[in-house]
């Protein structure tokens, strides 16, 4: 690829003003792109692409997913992405700001408890049958009935259409879930502040138990409890952590190597090289040539 530099859309690019949430046709985005498919990105806000029709491959943080009829897409804010059907899609795009979700009193929680809204790349698409697509569309076409019929409390209105949209969501997630209503709070706000640790902490702290002393549990605890719920360990979610990140660099940035694992808090280069080979099968160099997202 020949980008330096990924390029992060703002909400406010592409929304009108004092806006946050958006909701665009699939096909009307293809159009307006002229059949082309974007080069990688992000966003500053959330997006959910719900697919009815449609052919091509969704990458997400370099996972390849294909573009199937019938399927939900999330993407989180910051999350590098490329959507590339191979032909017009049929279906929605929304978009939608954290204040958004903040007005509309939808909390992070049911963010959170959405499995398939993944950091570092594991974000799986959603697939519904007949009768989930049709519950989905009722709420499509509710959103946009109220979008332009309402003069007071659209936002509102469109929120709450928003939330039951995500609660469905939830429901449908075929991703298991422990039955224990306690173990499940429990373990769900211990994996919340994990991840909010992890993304803060990924480029210093590369092991489980710099973690679990911060939240105050053992490193098995935390290890079997992340699983519990994302069927990876928090060690896995380190790594991956880490080589996504290191991946972002090498793809989007002119760092050398000695730059970049100092950067994510490797003492020497070498290491860097041979944690990077072990968890990818790759050099830095190696993947740096040879992969290609378009």
């Amino acid at each position: 690829m020949a980008h330096n530099q990924i390029k992060t859309y703002k909400f406010t690019e592409g929304a009108p003003e004092n806006q946050h949430f958006v909701l665009r046709r699939a096909e009307d985005v293809y159009y307006n792109g002229n059949g082309e498919s974007d080069s990688p990105h992000r966003h500053d806000y959330y997006a959910i692409v719900l697919i009815e029709e449609g052919k091509g491959v969704h990458y997400v943080d370099f996972k390849k997913y294909d573009l199937e009829d019938h399927t939900v897409y999330f993407i989180l804010p910051g999350q590098m992405h490329q959507l590339i059907p191979s032909e017009a899609p049929k279906g929605w795009v929304l978009a939608f700001t954290e204040e958004f979700l903040i007005s509309n009193s939808i909390s992070d929680k049911l963010i959170n408890d959405i499995y398939l809204f993944n950091d570092y790349g594991q974000s799986p698409p959603l697939p519904l049958n007949e009768a989930q697509m049709n519950v989905y569309k009722t709420l499509i076409a509710q959103m946009e009935h109220f979008s332009v019929s309402l003069q007071n409390y659209t936002d509102d209105a469109i929120g709450s259409l928003l939330k039951l949209f995500l609660i469905q969501s939830n429901n449908h997630c075929s991703l298991a879930k422990v039955n224990n209503p306690q173990f499940i709070e429990t373990t769900n706000h211990l994996l919340r502040s994990f991840k909010h640790l992890l993304n803060e902490h990924y480029s210093t702290k590369h092991k489980v138990s710099d973690y679990a002393d911060m939240l105050a549990v053992t490193p098995d605890y935390l290890n079997k409890s992340v699983k519990s719920i994302t069927g990876k360990s928090a060690k896995d979610h380190i790594q991956s952590k880490i080589v996504t990140e290191a991946k972002r660099s090498l793809i989007f940035t002119n760092l050398s190597g000695k730059e970049l694992a100092y950067e994510l808090g490797f003492d020497e280069s070498a290491h860097f090289n041979n944690f990077f080979k072990k968890t990818t099968g790759f050099t830095p160099t190696e993947f740096k040539t040879t992969v290609q997202l378009s």
